[in-house]
């Protein structure tokens, strides 16, 4: 009687398991971020630096779990950030003044108005760095593109540029402490 119970209580469990696999959101895109400053300062002395990649999944529900390597000085360390909640990317359009001076023959100064479309977030996440393990904050925006009214040739504007941005505390068997990670705009795809 106690082994049907369980073989069904199992099987029941297998089958909820492979049904909520099966209605996971489908990836809608990749996100590739390379971080081209790694820091992790010890708490017992010392400090090391590098760089990182890593990419992963965009889907409607969000970024899942970013994963590669930090490439440190005596050795390659596997990296996972995993966002601890929701991590949503969101658009938004901001607009972007242009200005231009014209000579032919006489000079004169023109302005407008661009709109410019650009994604970002942030979110809590969980760092795994080697055997070190911790909670941070990740911050991804992209670069601007112009989206309507472009900016006409040979004017001048600025447009926010991206950025990748990840602060956490690490800790593990034989050393803690914190880590910092800065690059360039992320890629998605």
């Amino acid at each position: 009687m106690r082994k049907s119970a369980l073989a069904t209580v199992l099987g029941l469990v297998l089958t909820l398991a492979f049904a909520t696999t099966a209605l996971a959101a489908p990836a809608t895109g990749t996100i590739d971020v390379y971080f081209s400053y790694v820091s992790f300062n010890s708490i017992l002395g010392g400090q090391i630096s590098g760089n990182a990649s890593v990419s992963g999944d965009l889907t409607d529900a969000g970024l899942s779990g970013l994963r590669g390597t930090a490439n440190l000085p005596l050795r390659d360390s596997k990296l996972w950030i995993d966002p601890t909640g929701a991590f949503v990317l969101n658009t938004e359009q901001m607009n972007v003044q242009w200005n231009r001076y014209i000579c032919n023959p006489y000079c004169t100064y023109e302005f407008g108005f661009s709109t410019f479309e650009r994604t970002s977030g942030a979110g809590p996440v969980d760092i795994r760095l080697g055997q070190l393990r911790g909670t941070g904050t990740l911050s991804l925006a992209t670069n601007s593109t112009c989206v309507a009214s472009c900016p006409p040739p040979g004017s001048y504007w600025y447009a926010p540029t991206g950025y990748a941005n990840l602060n956490g505390a690490v800790i593990g068997n034989s050393d803690a402490g914190n880590v910092g990670m800065n690059g360039p705009a992320p890629t998605i795809q």
